[in-house]
């Protein structure tokens, strides 16, 4: 089983500060290892950063429309991503991303934002859903390590050394993120958000936590509803969700959390679990699709 990985260069945070030096194995003794080290950084709410005029983007986009239908939902979603705590360190990594990576900096809030519409409609606002929310801003961090010529692909298969760069990203940014954190949903988030019910990467002992598969959900869905170069054209909210339900019925994409995706859509009135997957299905979906599903390692090659 892919649940580890030694690392072929220095892991280094955008200070210059190095995590893990080359040839060190992260595994998840050595995530929950390096979470036990974690320095006590005091943490402040995103509405007190430079990040937060990057709220607005995904509660304003049209594609988003339907999740933001019932009166005063994007108010709500609005009021916990201002107060998702972050300390300074994870701030200016959220804006180097911006810099250098803008896809996945505006995939981090386009998740981040669906995932919390998501919960609320489940759980309402609980004390623990701002740091979720940071979670969900952070839980691609590791594609930060990536060479950059892998963010330039489009489409189609991979090399398999670059498949399993790519799919190192998860093992890489839980690992980043307990060095900073230490204990904190964010780290799990990032771990786990591609495990897709034991079909994706990297092989887990036991299923994530319930909110985890919330936001793995998110992020397929914001990742369906952008740009890619890969495909003619985005999805719309109906296509994606079209898309989910099928991962669902094939059992590689969490059932409770794709149907709560349908149910937020449909506008959260009511119980999500009582939610049917119909057909046929008319949402949109672009003429061309060179994307192909990430092959990673049967076990631990890399």
């Amino acid at each position: 089983m892919f649940d580890r990985l030694t690392l072929v260069e220095d892991l280094v945070d955008c200070r210059g500060h190095v995590l893990g030096r080359k040839h060190l194995v992260i595994s998840p003794e050595a995530i929950a290892e390096v979470g036990q080290r974690a320095p006590a950084l005091s943490r402040r709410p995103l509405a007190e950063t430079p990040l937060v005029a990057d709220v607005a983007a995904p509660l304003g986009a049209p594609v988003y429309a339907p999740l933001f239908e019932r009166p005063g939902a994007r108010a709500e979603v609005e009021a916990v991503l201002r107060a998702a705590p972050l300390p300074d360190v994870l701030v200016e990594e959220l804006e180097a991303l911006r810099r250098e990576l803008p896809v996945v900096h505006q995939h981090a809030f386009a998740t981040a934002a669906v995932a919390v519409r998501m919960l609320l409609t489940a759980v309402g606002r609980t004390r623990t859903l701002p740091s979720l929310a940071a979670g969900a801003l952070l839980h691609d961090l590791g594609m930060r390590h990536l060479p950059r010529r892998l963010h330039a692909r489009g489409g189609g298969p991979l090399a398999t050394r670059d498949g399993y760069r790519i799919a190192a990203h998860p093992l890489l940014g839980a690992f980043h993120l307990a060095a900073v954190l230490g204990s904190h949903p964010a780290v799990a988030i990032a771990r786990c958000h591609h495990w897709r019910c034991g079909q994706g990467y990297p092989g887990l002992r036991a299923p994530p936590p319930r909110a985890v598969e919330v936001i793995a959900v998110a992020s397929a869905f914001a990742a369906l509803t952008h740009p890619r170069p890969y495909r003619s054209s985005a999805y719309d909210a109906r296509g994606a969700a079209d898309v989910l339900i099928s991962e669902a019925t094939a059992r590689h994409a969490d059932r409770g959390a794709v149907k709560l995706l349908v149910h937020a859509l449909r506008g959260g009135e009511g119980d999500p679990r009582e939610v049917r997957f119909g057909v046929p299905r008319d949402g949109h979906a672009p003429d061309q699709n060179r994307y192909a599903p990430l092959t990673a390692p049967a076990r631990n090659a890399l």
